[in-house]
């Protein structure tokens, strides 16, 4: 069974906010952004934009994307795909689920709409 980390309970992450994950409290090879979208969905991004090394976690969420807060790329919760440049590259999605209420984080396992 992969890696999963449990990151408490899902309602004390607000509508249209974002956790950072550390590469340490994940185990993962590199921070994670978890995004509520405004949706009311769970996300999860790598926390560094494929543009700049700037955190996405420090970023905006518009809808369905994570808008970085250097130079402005939005980045697709579902694909990683940018939608906006300056940003060309997607950056990887990781699962978010939600069982008896908390969030749990799949780091490595892509969104399954992600591009493979």
């Amino acid at each position: 069974m992969a890696h999963t980390v449990n990151l408490g309970p899902a309602d004390q992450l607000p509508e249209g906010e974002v956790m950072q994950v550390t590469s340490e409290q994940s185990g993962h090879s590199g921070d994670i952004a978890v995004v509520h979208a405004e949706d009311g969905g769970f996300f999860a991004l790598d926390d560094e934009c494929s543009h700049e090394s700037v955190s996405l976690s420090d970023g905006y969420v518009e809808e369905e994307t994570l808008e970085c807060p250097m130079h402005a790329s939005a980045f697709c919760l579902r694909t990683g795909v940018p939608e906006t440049p300056p940003a060309m590259v997607p950056v990887k999605t990781h699962l978010v689920t939600v069982e008896n209420g908390d969030l749990v984080l799949h780091p490595g396992t892509p969104h399954p709409e992600a591009q493979r």
